[in-house]
């Protein structure tokens, strides 16, 4: 029997798929649904930035337009590493953005589709280890998350999210493609 399904998104149509799922389930056994989204502090990837510049474009720029990132009165030097961190900063607001916004929608859509107990997260760090953490502290009975479908040799060298996911959250987890 399930009690709580973990779901995590990242706008992705598997992570879509996933939702799906989890919402079935949800619904099946009656169980909690926690929607969850991973701000990470590295690159933007192709999808991220094809979100950012279509989906989500009014929440990432009310994000970049907030006050802490005004480089202020700085030397010269200071604002070439203001600029450096500053690009992290950015990175991470546009991420939890757009992170609230595929929560909100994934919310909207459990309780359109009758889950009555939802609950969204968005969390910040190393994805793989944040998801874990996460299912660690939440104990739900099931983590579902989409597969990038990362091919043998390029998962193999590089390891990927669902697969880190796959070895070391502390309950069963299904990866949708």
């Amino acid at each position: 029997m399930l009690r709580k399904v973990l779901v995590a998104l990242d706008g992705s149509d598997h992570a879509a798929k996933a939702l799906d799922l989890a919402i079935d389930l949800a619904n099946m056994y009656k169980a909690e649904l926690v929607a969850l989204t991973v701000a990470a502090d590295s690159p933007a990837t192709d999808e991220e930035r094809r979100l950012a510049r279509t989906e989500f474009r009014g929440e990432v720029q009310q994000a970049l337009t907030a006050p802490s990132f005004t480089l202020g009165p700085r030397t010269t030097e200071s604002n070439a590493a203001a600029l450096v961190e500053m690009s992290t900063e950015v990175g991470l607001a546009v991420r939890r953005a757009i992170g609230r916004q595929v929560t909100t929608q994934a919310e909207m859509e459990a309780r359109n589709k009758g889950v009555a107990a939802v609950r969204v997260r968005v969390e910040a760090g190393d994805p793989a280890s944040t998801i874990v953490a996460v299912a660690t502290a939440e104990k739900p009975d099931m983590l579902i998350m989409g597969s990038r479908g990362l091919g043998d040799i390029q998962g193999l060298l590089m390891g990927s999210v669902s697969h880190k996911v796959s070895h070391l959250a502390p309950c069963t987890v299904v990866t949708v493609k």
